[in-house]
């Protein structure tokens, strides 16, 4: 089997010419485990635990089940594979490092970010500001000069106190004209990480990497 030279990832899929034909399929399988690999990366190093730098915390659980592998193909001289994040909001917390998205209400003037008493203990918003599951609301302003939306949890489970409201008037989102978000999850970091095993995958069946 003649041995091919690699210099780096970014060189694998120009490689894929002298890959024996036999090898093709032994490609693709490559491939295959090492997206399996991104996601499960992705999902426990990124997105599991607390907010930090490089991780989100996880809450309703849709960004962290949208990271799938996705199907290898081959193309003419190359062979396409790897993981997609399938939700629009995404885009915001994947990115460069120091990459920042500006986020602006798309009706009305402002964003309502949703306060502790508005969410589960997981951090999953109980209801929009205009869900009905709050009472008759307000809007008053903080000492810090923030407007918040007050008001009183609706009862939604069945029984004979559904509908009614308890406890007393709680702070539930603030009111934000624009927010901006900075992405923590770098898709340079990623291919850092699992370049080096694709590239023993392929040194393993004789594609030598310098």
């Amino acid at each position: 089997m003649k041995e091919s030279t690699i210099d780096g990832y970014e060189e694998l899929n120009r490689a894929l010419d002298n890959i024996p034909a036999k090898l093709l399929l032994q490609t693709v399988r490559i491939i295959d485990i090492n997206a399996r690999l991104m996601q499960s990366h992705i999902r426990t190093e990124h997105l599991t635990g607390g907010t930090t730098e490089t991780k989100l915390r996880v809450r309703s659980g849709r960004l962290r089940g949208s990271v799938i592998p996705l199907k290898t193909e081959v193309k003419a001289d190359q062979v396409e594979g790897g993981v997609s994040i399938g939700t629009v909001y995404g885009r915001t917390h994947f990115g460069p490092k120091g990459q920042k998205t500006k986020i602006v209400p798309k009706k009305g003037k402002y964003l309502t970010i949703p306060l502790p008493g508005a969410m589960t203990k997981a951090g999953v918003v109980k209801g929009g500001a205009r869900s009905g599951q709050w009472g008759e609301t307000f809007v008053a302003k903080s000492k810090a000069g923030n407007l918040i939306i007050f008001g009183r949890q609706r009862i939604m489970t069945p029984g004979p106190k559904t509908g009614e409201l308890k406890g007393q008037a709680i702070p539930l989102f603030l009111l934000k004209k624009s927010v901006v978000v900075p992405a923590r999850v770098h898709p340079k970091e990623i291919l850092d990480w699992i370049a080096p095993k694709i590239i023993e995958d392929f040194r393993k069946r004789g594609v030598e990497v310098k």
